[in-house]
């Protein structure tokens, strides 16, 4: 079983959004998952229960009583097939000082854990925007860590907060945590919002997500009607990059090339479903490759994809044709040169049949026909000076 806290000690940065849908996602891939909710805010219990009160008990009956008379499996609540969520509500601020006399309170939620262990292949716990005994209960039940940022002015400080109280709690309790990042709430119109990630991607290397969540009107509206985004609004930026982020982090898994596949198989994610052919492959997105360069002869794209059969370019420069535009592969990259005069392109590669946006290019628009494309700018000076 793998335990994933959600955690973010600034609050307004996706940090409820991230667990509701993540745990969505992995249970789409047939993973059993239990979001369990320690904020008292209870937003992750209202984000995925259109009608949850009164509930009869919660996260608080679990950890306030010392000899354990509450199970957690008695509060979990059944969410859809997969996918089951142990609720809190405002109750649950109270338990810091219910459990101030308490030896080993920071433990509560580790014990409880044990008695349904052998339920769930994924714990996803979703942290209040505060450090606390709810935190540190959270923090220390849990053996990984999402650190979800936005990318503003304050967001590498936060990191390095929340860096800090992952340190303490490992030289204090002995118990390490892996940690990553992920850039949430991120406008692909706002060059600022580019700076920031590039620079927050640069400061982390590989403790930081490939995935990075668009904002998009979809997910403050699907949490508004109780659904993840995968049950809301399958053609939107949020359905596409919280299936990019769970693709990630099934892809820890030794087994979870074929889970993967199976996740987005059936799902309408570019503009070539209704007449493609998709093909099996043990294909996955790597972070080897690049975004297009500019080259004396024309503009390079490349794609990281060990294992693809085939890779294709389609694009507004080609008709958005495959057929005919194959790439060439060179170890793992897959590469093509394309000659462009200067202007704004849009463009997908197909692996395997399978069209997708590219990985590494921040800088996507909306599709006519749902979803998004990369996108290529390319100035006068850009070609006269390509390296």
């Amino acid at each position: 079983m793998r335990t994933i806290a959600i955690v973010n000690q600034k609050g307004g940065c996706g940090k409820t959004m991230t667990a509701i849908n993540l745990s969505a996602f992995l249970a789409r891939a047939s993973r059993r998952v239990l979001l369990i909710d320690m904020d008292p805010q209870g937003h992750a219990t209202l984000g995925v229960l259109k009608d949850p009160f009164p509930l009869e008990k919660t996260v608080y009956e679990v950890l306030a009583r010392e000899d354990g008379l509450t199970a957690l499996g008695e509060v979990i609540v059944n969410v859809r097939d997969n996918f089951d969520i142990a609720p809190s509500d405002v109750l649950l601020s109270a338990l810091p000082e219910k459990l101030r006399e308490i030896p080993e309170k920071e433990a509560k939620l580790s014990l409880a854990l044990e008695g349904v262990r052998h339920n769930y292949d994924y714990v996803i716990v979703d942290c209040p925007p505060n450090v606390g005994l709810l935190t540190f209960n959270a923090l220390m039940a849990c053996s990984e860590a999402i650190i979800p940022v936005e990318p503003s002015f304050f967001s590498l400080h936060g990191i390095a907060r929340q860096v800090e109280t992952l340190d303490l709690l490992a030289r204090k309790s002995g118990h390490d945590i892996r940690a990553r990042a992920l850039i949430t709430l991120y406008s692909t119109r706002s060059d600022f919002a580019k700076t920031m990630a590039e620079e927050i991607r640069q400061h982390l290397g590989e403790a930081c997500f490939n995935t990075v969540i668009r904002f998009s009107v979809k997910l403050p509206e699907s949490v508004a009607h109780g659904l993840p985004i995968a049950d809301f609004s399958k053609h939107s930026a949020g359905f596409i990059d919280y299936a990019a982020l769970a693709r990630e982090v099934l892809e820890q898994e030794s087994s979870s090339q074929a889970s993967v596949a199976e996740m987005l198989s059936e799902e309408a994610l570019s503009p070539a479903d209704a007449h493609s052919t998709p093909a099996d492959s043990d294909f996955q997105i790597q972070t080897e490759a690049s975004p297009p360069l500019t080259m004396s002869d024309g503009v390079l794209f490349t794609l990281d994809a060990p294992g693809a059969r085939c890779v294709q370019l389609a694009g507004d420069f080609n008709g958005w044709v495959a057929d005919g535009n194959e790439m060439q592969p060179s170890g793992r990259v897959w590469r093509k040169v394309v000659r462009l005069q200067p202007g704004r392109y849009q463009y997908q590669y197909v692996v395997d049949g399978r069209w997708l946006p590219d990985p590494l290019n921040l800088d996507v628009e909306p599709a006519p026909w749902g979803g998004y494309n990369s996108v290529v700018n390319l100035e006068e000076n850009d070609l006269r000076d390509g390296v």
